[in-house]
């Protein structure tokens, strides 16, 4: 679980890097959609949530649908990486019951819509290492 939750406050204090330095996504956070019954829909720009001040401002601008979005998927994030059925499927045991320490569960053709990228190994960086050069890179 250290090492899960440290790469995920890692990218945290990137993030918050660059919402306090004013970086933000150049579109609409949300936006009326002709034809989708948003017609009374407010426009809201990811620069609108930047100019709210710092990043716990930022959080509290941000719409209630926005953050239960987010508060779901990281939900849903915490939730396959630590189902054990997730785990056997890619031949893996949770890390409590002796499984690899960090390792994430693939997506893969698991699910209705296609997930092109795994978050164990994205880009497959490790693909052609071998299983001891693999294991020293989880410990460093």
């Amino acid at each position: 679980a250290e090492i899960k939750h440290g790469r995920v406050a890692m990218a945290g204090f990137v993030g918050y890097c660059l919402q306090s330095n004013g970086v933000s996504f150049p579109w609409n956070l949300q936006a009326p959609v002709f034809g989708a019954g948003t017609a009374g829909l407010d426009t809201i720009s990811f620069a609108d949530i930047a100019a709210a001040g710092g990043p716990a401002d930022q959080w509290d601008a941000l719409p209630t649908l926005a953050k239960v979005q987010i508060l779901l998927g990281v939900g849903f994030l915490e939730m396959w990486g630590e189902t054990s059925v997730a785990l056997e499927l890619d031949g893996q045991k949770h890390y409590v019951r002796g499984g690899k320490p960090g390792y994430y569960p693939k997506f893969g053709d698991r699910f209705p819509h296609p997930v092109p990228l795994n978050l164990w190994d994205p880009f497959g960086f490790t693909k052609n290492m071998s299983e001891e050069r693999k294991e020293k890179a989880l410990i460093a």
